[in-house]
């Protein structure tokens, strides 16, 4: 059995009317009308983005967008003339929320987004401290990073610049800073400590 024809095939009788009795040809048409019609009301929407794997939201208003069950990159068809008026943003963790698109009636639609990682920037008095970060207080670790120093989800594959995320810095001759929290990040932050010197005991007086 063959498959369904496709849009290409389906025209393909234009093109052999004149070889076709005209009996033969009407038929043609009659049975190939339904298919040509679905081809040519078919409307096709696109959402991609840079990184992919977004979260997808829309809504008609802008006030009224919902989380769409989707992520990017996303396709879909529906039978009509136009798709309807629509809003659309994408959200991914360790990104910045996308712009909010709005567009009006169409017949095809594709939307490209571009999202702006999330950053966050440490330093420190004095400079060239060691970063130590880790997901809890038991799991810091050594960083090969020093301050100051600006890190985002692209620099760090763990996410270190947005999760819920533990921080400290070291460096000789000072005390090891107090470890420090930071919440699932929303924003642009910037993280500065100061760090206290070690307590030196004079040398003894010689006669």
């Amino acid at each position: 059995m063959q498959g369904p024809i496709s849009c290409y095939e389906r025209s393909t009788f234009a093109i052999l009317r004149h070889n076709m009795p005209m009996k033969i040809l009407l038929y043609a048409v009659i049975v190939l009308m339904p298919f040509i019609s679905a081809c040519a009301g078919t409307l096709q929407e696109i959402i991609t983005c840079d990184p992919p794997q977004a979260h997808i939201y829309w809504g008609k208003t802008k006030s009224k967008l919902e989380k769409a069950g989707h992520k990017t990159p996303h396709s879909r068809s529906i039978s009509g003339s136009n798709w309807e008026s629509w809003c659309y943003q994408v959200k991914k963790d360790g990104y910045h929320d996308s712009e909010i698109i709005c567009r009006e009636e169409e017949g095809y639609r594709y939307l490209d987004f571009r999202l702006v990682p999330l950053k966050t920037t440490i330093t420190s008095e004095p400079q060239d401290a060691i970063i130590y970060w880790g997901p809890s207080e038991g799991q810091i670790r050594k960083t090969a990073y020093r301050t100051p120093r600006t890190v985002s989800v692209k620099d760090h594959p763990d996410g270190a610049s947005w999760k819920d995320w533990y921080y400290q810095l070291k460096k000789d001759g000072y005390h090891d800073s107090e470890i420090l929290f930071m919440p699932l990040q929303a924003e642009d932050r910037k993280i500065h400590i100061e760090l206290k010197p070690l307590s030196r005991h004079p040398l003894p007086k010689t006669e």
